[in-house]
């Protein structure tokens, strides 16, 4: 497998009148046209991974280590390339609509954007590329949504309109940070599915990042678990009932199954070793 993306000893620092809090600590990993899951608690370092190869580290933070994608070097590379591959080869789709995508502006109106910085192409044409990817998200009746505001729709319908402005300009890469954690069931089966079917027709790589063990190991190829900033275990998503180190063990057993009669839930036993 030809590797897209290639980390290796990242490590993102964030300097505070207290002290040094090391968010990330000497991650690596390698990334080909797969759907690689990275799972852990709040804190564990997922969506700073995922910034990171984005270069959307807050500016005080340090980041050292190497990212490569494509031959760049992307934490030596200028802020212009940076700008280019951003939102046209690596894309992010993050959490909530509500807070991603811009108030005042409409949703056609902010996917057109996205398209026209990458592309020299007139607004008609813009507009038409964007009709298309609504509905390649299966957004019922895309010229109606393409003139709402983000307060106007769901957060099922906001989140087919993030991941539509994602990749409107057809990225290499796509970074998935949790997409599906403000949805009801049934609308992140829909959101998975339509990252899975682009995934397989365009030949992307996906990172997916996420606290839902069960969600990973059924969407997923490989699944990296995080936890204090650093990987653990890697392990394939169909053999994650397998895991072998303790937290993962302990992750999977502090989840509900049906049918069983587990009052209280297992707490997770912690070990300092695992922080090391």
């Amino acid at each position: 497998m030809t590797a897209l993306l290639t980390v290796d000893d990242l490590r993102v620092r964030f300097p505070t009148r207290t002290g040094v809090i090391e968010a990330v600590r000497g991650v690596s990993f390698t990334l080909g046209r797969e759907r690689l899951g990275i799972v852990g608690e709040s804190g564990s370092g997922k969506s700073q991974t995922g910034r990171a190869i984005m270069g959307l580290t807050p500016s005080h933070a340090e980041v050292t280590g190497t990212l490569s994608f494509g031959g760049i070097d992307l934490l030596s590379a200028p802020p212009k390339i940076r700008r280019d591959l951003r939102g046209k080869r690596i894309a992010m789709i993050l959490q909530d609509p509500k807070y991603s995508l811009n108030p005042v502006m409409s949703i056609g109106r902010q996917i057109v954007e996205t398209l026209r910085r990458h592309e020299k192409i007139g607004r008609a044409e813009a507009r038409e590329r964007a009709l298309d990817m609504l509905a390649a998200v299966q957004i019922r009746d895309p010229a109606r949504v393409f003139d709402l505001y983000p307060h106007e729709v769901s957060g099922g319908m906001g989140q087919r309109a993030m991941i539509a402005m994602m990749l409107v300009a057809g990225p290499e890469l796509l970074i998935a940070d949790e997409p599906t954690s403000a949805l009801d069931v049934t609308v992140q089966l829909e959101v998975l599915s339509i990252l899975d079917k682009l995934v397989a027709d365009r030949g992307m790589g996906l990172i997916f990042v996420s606290h839902d063990l069960r969600l990973v190991s059924s969407f997923c190829d490989r699944v990296l678990v995080m936890y204090a900033g650093r990987i653990v275990e890697e392990i394939a998503a169909s053999d994650l009932g397998n895991a072998k180190h303790p937290y993962t063990q302990g992750l999977l057993n502090c989840m509900p199954v049906i049918g069983a009669d587990r009052h209280p839930l297992p707490v997770l036993d912690r070990k300092p070793e695992w922080a090391l």
